[in-house]
C-alpha cells in the first residue's frame, strides 16, 4: 500500500471511534503529504508531512500517534503562539512544545482503554511532572532544570517555525478561526457519537472549548517575566565584604529591564467601560510592585490620540488623562511606536477586538481582550469584570 494511502486510512479510522473521532476535522485540515527530505514527521502549523520509511516503519496504532501528534500541535496553534519561545530557544521550545502533545495523548489514550494509539519508541516520553502545565510552564521548568541546548532538535517530528513565521497576521488569523471551527465540529461528532447522547463525559478539547483562565494572574506574570528588574554581577564594583581578606569578589548590582508600553483601545465601545476600570487598576497595582524604568501609556482608537509617560514606577491611575471615542484599528499602536522610534520590553494591549487591522510588532505583546475575540498573534487573555 502506498504511504500516503495508509495515512489516510487511518484518518478514517480515526474520524470512525467514538472518541477520537473529535480528531477527525483537524487530521484532515491542510494539506498532507509524503516526502524523502524529511527524517520522520513535520507540520507547519496546519500542514503535516511524513517520510514514508518512517511511516512504513510504524505499527497501525503508532501511526495513530503520530497523526494525532502532528493534529495536536494544530489544535494549539504551538506554531504560532510560541514563536517568541522559539526564536529564544528553538531545541527547548520543541521539547517543551511534545512534551505537552505526548503527555495529553497518553492521558487520553488511558481514560479510553481501548490501545488505539502507542507512542513509538523515538520521540519524548511522557512524563506526569509536566501535567496541567502550558508549553511555557513546561519550557520555564526544563530551563531552570538546565536542560536544553541552543539546536532545533527534540522528539520525532519537526516544528517547522519558519514557515509559521513567515505567515502574515491576516493568515495568522484565518488558520486560528479555522482550527478553532475545526475543534467545535469535532466536538460535535464525538457528542453525537458518546454513549448517552449528551455529551458531557470524555471531551477532548475542554479547556480549548472553554478556558478557564485567571486573567489578571497572566498579566502579572507577562508583566513580571519580561520587564521585572534581576540582579547582575559586576566587577567595576568589588564586594567590600571580601576586601578586608584581600579578596576581590564582584558585587551585585540592580537592572530595570526595559520600559512598558500600555496601550487602550478608546473607541467608543471601550471608552470608560468597567473593563478599562478594572484594568487601570490591576495594571497600576503591577506597575508598583515591577517598577519599569518606564511607563509610556498610549490611547488609540483609529488614531494615536493621546499618550503619556510615567517615570520609574509612578504609575498614577488619577494622572491618566485617557481621550479617544470614535472608531477603531488595531494596528495604530505598532505604527506610532516605529514612528516614534519606542522599542519597549513589553507591550499590553486593553480591547474588546472589534476590529480587523491587528498590526504587527516583533515586541512581546498581550492582547488583553474584553470579549471572547483571539488576537491572529501575540498572547491573548480575555478579561472578565
Amino acid at each position: 500500500m502506498n504511504q500516503l494511502e495508509r495515512i489516510r486510512k487511518q484518518h478514517v479510522k480515526i474520524m470512525a471511534h467514538k472518541r477520537w473521532c473529535a480528531f477527525g476535522p483537524l487530521v484532515a485540515a491542510g494539506k498532507t503529504t509524503c516526502s524523502h527530505d524529511l527524517p520522520t514527521a513535520a507540520t507547519n502549523g496546519i500542514d503535516k508531512m511524513y517520510n514514508p520509511d518512517f511511516v512504513k516503519s510504524l505499527s497501525d496504532e503508532e501511526l495513530r500517534f503520530v497523526i494525532l501528534h502532528e493534529a495536536t500541535h494544530v489544535a494549539y496553534l504551538h506554531l504560532d503562539v510560541w514563536q517568541d519561545l522559539w526564536k529564544e530557544n528553538p531545541q527547548l521550545t520543541n521539547i517543551a512544545a511534545d512534551h505537552f502533545v505526548n503527555l495529553s495523548l497518553h492521558d487520553t489514550n488511558e481514560a479510553v482503554g481501548d490501545g488505539f494509539i502507542r507512542m513509538p519508541s523515538v520521540g519524548i516520553e511522557p512524563d506526569p511532572q509536566y501535567r496541567g502545565m502550558s508549553v511555557k510552564q513546561i519550557y520555564d521548568k526544563l530551563k531552570q532544570d538546565g536542560q536544553g541546548g541552543g539546536g532545533g532538535g527534540g522528539g520525532f517530528d519537526e516544528h517547522q517555525w519558519e514557515d509559521a513565521q513567515g505567515r502574515g497576521a491576516a493568515e495568522q488569523k484565518e488558520i486560528a478561526e479555522e482550527v478553532g471551527k475545526l475543534i467545535r465540529q469535532g466536538e460535535i461528532v464525538r457528542k453525537q457519537r458518546s454513549k448517552d447522547g449528551s455529551g458531557n463525559a470524555d471531551g477532548m478539547f475542554g479547556d480549548l472549548l472553554n478556558p478557564k483562565v485567571n486573567w489578571r494572574e497572566v498579566l502579572r506574570q507577562f508583566v513580571s517575566d519580561l520587564c521585572q528588574g534581576k540582579d547582575e554581577s559586576t566587577w567595576r564594583k568589588p564586594n567590600r565584604r571580601y576586601l578586608a581578606n584581600d579578596i576581590y569578589m564582584p558585587s551585585m548590582q540592580g537592572v530595570t529591564m526595559g520600559p512598558l508600553v500600555v496601550g487602550f483601545d478608546t473607541s467608543g465601545s471601550c471608552f470608560g467601560s468597567e473593563y478599562m476600570t478594572r484594568f487601570v487598576s490591576e495594571i497600576s497595582t503591577i506597575i508598583e510592585q515591577v517598577q519599569p524604568e518606564k511607563v509610556t501609556v498610549v490611547y488609540w482608537d483609529t488614531a494615536v490620540v493621546g499618550h503619556q509617560t510615567f517615570e520609574n514606577g509612578q504609575f498614577a491611575v488619577h494622572s491618566m488623562k485617557p481621550k479617544g471615542g470614535g472608531g477603531t484599528r488595531g494596528d495604530v499602536l505598532f505604527k506610532w511606536l516605529e514612528e516614534q522610534r519606542i522599542k519597549p520590553a513589553a507591550i499590553v494591549q486593553l480591547t474588546d477586538g472589534e476590529f480587523s487591522e491587528w498590526g504587527q510588532s516583533s515586541v512581546p505583546t498581550l492582547w488583553c481582550i474584553a470579549g471572547k475575540a483571539q488576537a491572529p498573534w501575540g498572547t491573548t487573555i480575555n478579561i472578565e469584570v
